[in-house]
C-alpha cells in the first residue's frame, strides 16, 4: 500500500481543490445512495461555490425518495426562492402528480420548460423521469413523449440514455441497460452516474470489467468522491485488499469522504499488515468521535488487533481491558478474535489462567469453530491442567474433522495425563488411550520412516510412564524397536540424537535395575557414543565400566 497519510493530514485544507463540493452529493443521489447524498448536500450547502437552488432541489429529491413528501415540498419551495433551478418546479409537479393533481402538475412542468434555456433536454428528461417514477405504466405515453422531445432537442444529452438505461434495468434487461449507459458515457465521459450504474450491473458477472469501468471513470473525473469510493469498494468486494487500501488512502484525502470510510481504511491497513499506520489512524478516529459513537467500539477493537500483531503485549492488555469494558453498540458483538487476541497477549505475559478464561469465552462465542477446541486444549495445558487439555482435544477429534497429526497430538495429551496421574486406574486409562491413538496413527503412516520413528518414540515413552522403577520392562521392546528404526539411517545419529539418548538411558537403567549389569553397561557405552559431551556419563563409563573389563 502506498499511502502513509494519517487522519490529520487526510483532512487538511491543502486537498480541498480536488473536491466537487455539493456536486458530489448530487452524484450520490443519482446512484440511489440517499443518506450519503443528503450528508454531502447539507455539509456543502453554505459553501461559496454551492448553487443553493440546485442543492435544495436534490435535498427535496432525497426526502421524496425516502417518502417524506412534506420535507420534499419544503426543500423544493426553498429551492425556488434561492435561485433559478427549474428542477424545483419539476419536483413540485411530481408531488402534485402523486396527489392526483395532473392538471397542476402539467402547469408546473410547462413553467419549468419555459424557465429553462431553449432546447434544454435535461429538464425534459427530468419531467419524463418524474412521470415514470410516479407510475411508469399509467404515464407511459408522457414518458415516451418527453424522451422523444429530449432526443429531438439535444441528441447528445447524456441524461436521456441514462433514464432509458434505468428503465431497462428495472425490467431486468441488463444488456439494454448497459448499452444505454455506454451511450451516455460517449456523450459525456466525465459523468459518474452511467459508469457507476454500468459497473454495478456488471460486477457479479465480471468483476474485473466492472472495476475497469470505474478506473476509466476515475481517469476522466479524478475529483469525483463517488468515483474514488466506488472503485475502492469494488476492490474490497473483490478481495483485492491491497488495492482497496491504496484507493481508500487516496479517497479519504477528499473532504467529501465519510467517517465510516476512515474506519474501513484503518481496517484495510491492518489486513495489509500496516499495523502502526492502522493503529495511529484508529486512535485518531476514536479521539475525534463522541464516546457514544458506535465506531469507538470498532476502533478500540482494531487497536487491540494491531497491538497484538506488533507483539506489544502490555499495551494490548490495556487495550483489551478498555474494549471489554465498553457497552456493545446495537448490531455489534464481541467476536472470537477479540478473545483469542487477548488470550495471546495474556499467554505472552505468562498470565496463563487469565488466558484460559479468554479461550473459554472464544469457544463459547462460536462453538461451531472446531479449531477453538484445540486452542482451548492448549490453554488448559499451559495452565497445567492436563486432564482438561486431553478432554477438549478429544472433543475436537470426536467431531470427526481431524487430520492424522491430530491423533498423534491427542496421544501426547493422554501421555501427559498419565505422566502426572498417581491414581493407578485413571493412569492406566490414560495410557490405554495414548496407545490407542498411536496405533491409529501407525496404521495410517506405515510407509513413512520419519513418522514411524516419532510414533515408536512416543509409544516407548508412554509405556515407560507405568514403569517408574524401570523393572517391569513394558517399554523395553518399544525402545529396542526405536533403535532399530534409528539405525536404518546414519543421519539419525545427528538429527535424532535425543531419541538415541532416551532409548539408551531407559535400557541401561532397566537392565541395571533388574541385575543384568553386563547388558546395562553395553547400553551405557552406546549412550556415551551418542552423547560424547556428557562428561558425567563419560566419568561413569571410564570409572566403573572400563575398569571392570
Amino acid at each position: 500500500m502506498k499511502s502513509k497519510i494519517f487522519l490529520s493530514l487526510l483532512l487538511s485544507g491543502s486537498i480541498a481543490c480536488f473536491a466537487q463540493g455539493y456536486k458530489d452529493g448530487i452524484e450520490y443521489y443519482k446512484v440511489s445512495e440517499y443518506d450519503n447524498a443528503k450528508e454531502l448536500l447539507e455539509r456543502n450547502l453554505n459553501d461559496a461555490g454551492t448553487d443553493k437552488s440546485e442543492a435544495f432541489y436534490y435535498l427535496g429529491a432525497v426526502a421524496l425518495a425516502n417518502g417524506n413528501t412534506a420535507a420534499a415540498k419544503d426543500y423544493f419551495q426553498k429551492g425556488q426562492s434561492a435561485g433559478s433551478c427549474q428542477l424545483n418546479l419539476v419536483g413540485l409537479a411530481q408531488l402534485q402528480l402523486m396527489a392526483g393533481d395532473e392538471k397542476g402538475a402539467d402547469t408546473n412542468f410547462k413553467e419549468a420548460i419555459k424557465g429553462s434555456p431553449k432546447k434544454d433536454a435535461k429538464i425534459l428528461v427530468a419531467i419524463a423521469r418524474a412521470y415514470y417514477t410516479v407510475d411508469g405504466v399509467k404515464y407511459a405515453k408522457q414518458v415516451a413523449d418527453y424522451i422523444k422531445k429530449a432526443r429531438k432537442n439535444n441528441r447528445t444529452e447524456a441524461d436521456t440514455p441514462i433514464l432509458e438505461g434505468d428503465m431497462a434495468a428495472k425490467e431486468n434487461n441488463t444488456g439494454d441497460a448497459q448499452g444505454m449507459y455506454d451511450e451516455a458515457i460517449s456523450y459525456n465521459p466525465t459523468l459518474s452516474e452511467p459508469y457507476v450504474k454500468y459497473a454495478r450491473a456488471l460486477f457479479k458477472v465480471s468483476p474485473q470489467q466492472s472495476i475497469q469501468r470505474l478506473q476509466d471513470l476515475l481517469a476522466q473525473n479524478p475529483s469525483s468522491a463517488l468515483a474514488q469510493r466506488e472503485l475502492a469498494e469494488k476492490y474490497y468486494e473483490n478481495d483485492q485488499w491491497t488495492k482497496a487500501a491504496e484507493q481508500y488512502g487516496d479517497y479519504i484525502k477528499n473532504p467529501n469522504h465519510f467517517k465510516q470510510d476512515e474506519v474501513r481504511y484503518a481496517s484495510l491497513l491492518f489486513y495489509g499488515k500496516k499495523y502502526q499506520e492502522s493503529l495511529s489512524l484508529a486512535q485518531q478516529i476514536e479521539a475525534s468521535l463522541p464516546a457514544t459513537d458506535k465506531n469507538v467500539f470498532y476502533m478500540k477493537r482494531l487497536e487491540l488487533y494491531n497491538l497484538v500483531a506488533m507483539e506489544k503485549w502490555e499495551e494490548a492488555d490495556v487495550a483489551a481491558k478498555a474494549l471489554f469494558a465498553m457497552n456493545v453498540p446495537d448490531g455489534a458483538k464481541f467476536e472470537v478474535k477479540d478473545f483469542t487476541d487477548y488470550a495471546d497477549a495474556l499467554k505472552k505475559l505468562k498470565r496463563t489462567d487469565e488466558a484460559l478464561v479468554q479461550r473459554t469465552k472464544a469457544y463459547e462465542a462460536n462453538p461451531d469453530k472446531l479449531d477453538l477446541l484445540k486452542d482451548l486444549s492448549d490453554a488448559y495445558g499451559d495452565a497445567g491442567d492436563d486432564v482438561n487439555a486431553a478432554k477438549y482435544y478429544q472433543m475436537f477429534v470426536d467431531k470427526g474433522d481431524y487430520k492424522t497429526n491430530d491423533l498423534f497430538v491427542l496421544a501426547k495429551k493422554y501421555y501427559y495425563v498419565a505422566y502426572a496421574d498417581s491414581v493407578p486406574e485413571s493412569k492406566a486409562a490414560a495410557i490405554d488411550n495414548a496407545l490407542k491413538y498411536l496405533g491409529m496413527v501407525e496404521e495410517k503412516v506405515a510407509d513413512n520412516p520419519r513418522m514411524r520413528i516419532l510414533i515408536t518414540s512416543q509409544k516407548a515413552k508412554t509405556l515407560q510412564v507405568s514403569d517408574v522403577e524401570k523393572t517391569d520392562g513394558k517399554a523395553v521392546e518399544a525402545y529396542k524397536a526405536l533403535l532399530d528404526l534409528l539405525n536404518q539411517d546414519p543421519a539419525n545419529l545427528t538429527d535424532r540424537k535425543d531419541d538415541y539418548i532416551l532409548a539408551y538411558l531407559y535400557l541401561s537403567s532397566f537392565y541395571l535395575a533388574t541385575g543384568d549389569k553386563e547388558t546395562a553397561n553395553g547400553y551405557y557405552v552406546k549412550w556415551l557414543e551418542a552423547d560424547p559431551e556428557n562428561e558425567g556419563l563419560r566419568s561413569y563409563v571410564n570409572k566403573f565400566i572400563k575398569n571392570e573389563k
